[in-house]
């Protein structure tokens, strides 16, 4: 951002971030039983697992387990056609968004707006997904009391995959101790996790009172172990498999990117109202209900509406008064 009212050029750079919420509607499939109790394949590929911390942490990875020959990554191999389990995740069907450089307390009744615009509150279930950060779940609280929280399993891996990182020394060790809390956290033992995280926490020992860097073992699991305590309520994977409900957040994140693309890059410096008018924009676009298209076609002196009677009110003041 640079700084409002002040002439030519930038002034003032500092970052603000902008926020950006996905209201779907999904179609579900509810199950008797969990329909996927075991971990998916994505999340047991080492290669997968490295670009997806590297993306969501921005931190360095897990060695390749293949650089240790004693201790190979377990191969994954497709299950029969006759064994494939069944569909359980939703699926969507029709997408809004909203975006904004407001603060958390203006967003939070921008988004419910919308979901009362749509007729979120006669749905049959209302999911609430988000990344773990406590502002996420002040704003449900808020707004959105009768939703079923969930944390976003991927962020929920990329903790765990850091701690066996933080904890452990060897490459093969590291990814079987990653497997194992993986397999738990999908499976909705977190309090098991939980345990192991405690105990390795006093194996290394308390946190010193002088700066340490973010990747010490000691600030690795007490970062992981407090992000797992801070949303065990909102991590029974299984019940939400039951019913039909998303347990990842990769909609919003794609959304996100998709957001980003127009407002973020080198050499791009908003003012503020600018800022605020491309983002009601961009969120316009990526709406799948034509809001955009349907704004254009209404408005007043739109140039795609055709001429009518009173289109002297269209032209310009001058060109009214010269006719």
């Amino acid at each position: 951002m640079r700084a409002a009212d002040s002439g030519p050029g930038v002034h003032d750079p500092a970052w603000k971030e902008d926020k950006v919420a996905s209201l779907l509607t999904m179609h579900r499939t509810t199950h008797p039983a969990d329909p996927h109790p075991e971990l998916p394949a994505c999340f047991r590929d080492p290669a997968q697992m490295a670009a997806l911390v590297r993306g969501v942490s921005r931190q360095g990875a897990l060695e390749p387990v293949a650089e240790t020959p004693e201790a190979p990554p377990p191969a994954v191999t497709a299950a029969p056609a006759g064994d494939e389990a069944p569909a359980w995740q939703p699926k969507p069907l029709v997408r809004t968004c909203v975006a904004t450089t407001a603060c958390s307390d203006a967003f939070g009744p921008m988004v419910a707006a919308e979901a009362r615009a749509r007729n979120f509150p006669a749905a049959a279930a209302q999911a609430f997904v988000g990344d773990g950060q406590e502002w996420n779940w002040t704003l449900q609280r808020r707004h959105f009391p009768k939703a079923v929280t969930i944390a976003d399993l991927i962020h929920v891996l990329t903790y765990v995959y850091l701690a066996a990182k933080a904890v452990l020394t060897t490459a093969a060790g590291r990814w079987s101790q990653y497997l194992d809390w993986a397999e738990a956290c999908w499976q909705g033992r977190v309090a098991e996790v939980i345990a192991e995280l405690r105990t390795w926490q006093e194996q290394l020992g308390p946190l010193p009172t002088e700066e340490v860097p973010e990747s010490d073992p000691r600030r690795v699991v007490a970062r992981t172990l407090t992000y797992l305590e801070n949303n065990r309520a909102r991590m029974d994977y299984p019940r939400y498999r039951r019913e039909g409900l998303p347990v990842t957040s990769s909609l919003i994140e794609s959304l996100i990117k998709q957001v980003n693309y127009r407002v973020k890059g080198t050499e791009k410096f908003w003012a503020p109202c600018g800022a605020e008018a491309i983002l009601q924009v961009r969120a316009a676009v990526l709406s799948e209900d034509e809001r955009l298209s349907k704004h254009l076609a209404n408005r007043s002196c739109s140039a795609f509406r055709p001429y009518r009677s009173d289109r002297r009110a269209c032209k310009p003041r001058k060109l009214r008064e010269a006719g």
